[in-house]
């Protein structure tokens, strides 16, 4: 089956496609809250003013630029202002720990920080001075941490009493200043941004005990979503409300798509479903884009609300072109990662697949090659057969930020997904599952070695395993089986208590089992046995 192709006329960089938005868009609605809404216009002024701001402060292509924020107005307009002027974003998730906060600042050599000041009880403040000590001593003039040695500059919301920091009101001045960079400077910065240039880091759970950095480039940013929009049916005039945090990478691909169509992104104020419902209600949003168990509960409560579901693209049930609706195992079960900016293998929302298909995820997107190969000899398999996929082409990743090329794809340039599939003679892909340590629980990725790695720095903790158990509303959740130390009283709720001090909430474990070392299934070579790791949990 041939790859279907992207459209070559498109536009391969922010600076270029936001001007041809705006050209064709500019008095559409393209970020609406509650609170405010906004037009393309205004979006390409703000983010303009931002950019140039950003120059004045020493920024331009290649710089370090990290985002801390929620989804919203401010959230958007600092990515657009950091790709027009060919900086390196790095997104941070809100729910990051200070170990993982230190981790992505170190790692990604940030050295502009661009952030809210509080979301859902998170103060970043105090989580910033808790991941970087000798940040409280700093101040804006000399900022130097050895946790985060590239640092130089942090402007928050909100900068009450955090002499290390700067308001973001101070930033956005410099755009005014006397002498501050003009408009035909910024122009002509656009001008230099190119295709290839790199454009976003993620950081994903990885087979480390530390998140990875997916780095994708401009092109990817650009040109993959608008082929998305087709697979998700996104149009002008659609009101999408993501579910999924545009710091991850499935909400950021959603929001290029709505921006690339010219339609209008709806953000709530918070994830609580109460609050998504009044946000659907007040900004008319007619397209929903979430899945699992928060979609499950959304739904309820808005059928228990009066709200018609059906009239809601993705918050009802998905429909064929005849509006007949489709049965869940014949709906594309689309397959993607964050190295591969979402699907690489999918079908419209609109089709069904055929009758000896179910559960098949599709056929290519976007010119990615598929090939799957034996896990142990590398040896492509034949069609239908079970093996490993790796990926080429597409809008696959530039790689790991630090990692050589060598140390990521293969000597073909064909990169190992750890994903166990089949590959039919017709194109369809279907998953099986994972080759390697992944949880999926709430459509976020987690490493259960991640989680191995924080349970043994914890006092009590002589040894552990984690694993992920099926469970019907979040796919599967993590649960950990922990080999207590000598002498130690095991205490779950102690445990999650101090585990949020080091990873993401999502990551720590919903169950807890307390074992002796010889209970955990090994071989004879003392290899873990991770398909008998839920016998621990009957």
């Amino acid at each position: 089956m041939p790859a279907r192709n992207s459209d070559a006329t498109r536009p391969s960089t922010i600076p270029a496609l936001l001007a041809e938005v705006v050209a064709r868009r500019g008095e559409a609605d393209a970020i609406a809250t509650v609170a405010e809404t906004i037009s393309y216009r205004e979006l390409d002024e703000r983010s303009a003013n931002l950019a140039r701001a950003l120059i004045a402060a020493g920024a331009g292509k290649g710089t370090r630029i990290a985002l801390l924020a929620p989804d919203g107005i401010f959230w958007i307009t600092a990515y657009l202002a950091s790709l027009r002027i060919g900086a390196l974003l790095t997104c941070i998730s809100t729910l990051a720990s200070p170990k993982e906060l230190a981790h992505m600042l170190r790692n990604s050599d940030v050295r502009f920080l661009l952030s809210a000041r509080r979301f859902l009880g998170h103060d970043y403040g105090e989580k910033l001075e808790a991941a970087l000590p000798g940040l409280a001593a700093a101040t804006p003039a000399n900022l130097h941490v050895t946790d985060a040695p590239y640092l130089r500059r942090v402007w928050m919301d909100d900068s009450a009493g955090l002499d290390w920091c700067d308001a973001i009101a101070d930033l956005q001045a410099l755009a005014d200043a006397p002498g501050a960079p003009g408009k035909d400077l910024l122009a002509a910065i656009e001008a230099q941004v190119s295709p290839a240039d790199e454009a976003v880091i993620v950081y994903t759970s990885g087979s480390t005990s530390l998140p990875k950095a997916v780095v994708h480039s401009q092109w990817n940013v650009t040109r993959h979503p608008p082929e998305l929009a087709k697979l998700f049916l996104v149009k002008e005039g659609d009101r999408m409300l993501p579910m999924l945090p545009a710091f991850w990478l499935g909400g950021m691909a959603m929001a290029m798509q709505v921006l690339s169509q010219g339609a209008t992104l709806v953000y709530p104020a918070s994830p609580d479903l109460e609050v998504v419902l009044e946000t659907i209600r007040t900004c008319a949003v007619d397209r929903l884009n979430g899945w699992g168990d928060g979609l499950i509960r959304l739904r309820a409560m808005a059928s228990e609300q009066g709200i018609d579901v059906d009239a809601i693209v993705g918050l009802g049930p998905f429909r064929d072109a005849e509006g007949n609706p489709i049965p869940p195992h014949l709906q594309s079960n689309m397959l993607g990662m964050s190295e591969t900016f979402a699907p690489h293998s999918a079908e419209p929302i609109n089709v069904r697949l055929p009758d000896d298909k179910p559960g098949a995820s599709g056929r290519t997107v976007n010119g990615y090659e598929r090939r799957v190969v034996d896990p142990e000899t590398g040896a492509e398999v034949p069609p239908g057969e079970l093996g490993e996929l790796q990926l080429r082409g597409g809008a696959l990743m530039s790689g790991f930020y630090g990692k050589r090329r060598c140390e990521v794809f293969t000597p073909d340039g064909y990169y190992p997904t750890g994903d166990l599939v089949r590959i039919d003679e017709d194109g369809y892909l279907t998953f099986v599952a994972r080759r390697n340590d992944m949880i999926k629980t709430r459509a976020a990725n987690v490493s259960r070695l991640e989680v191995e790695a924080a349970l043994r720095e914890l006092p009590g903790v002589a040894n552990c395993v984690v694993t992920g158990l099926p469970d019907e509303e979040f796919g599967q959740i993590v649960a950990a089986a922990v080999v207590p130390a000598e002498g130690v009283e095991p205490d779950p709720e102690m445990l999650r208590t101090m585990l949020r001090d080091t990873i993401s909430s999502y990551k720590v474990p919903r169950r807890f089992v307390f074992v002796r070392e010889e209970d955990i299934p090994r071989t004879t070579t003392g290899k873990l046995k991770l398909d008998q790791l839920k016998v621990l949990f009957d």
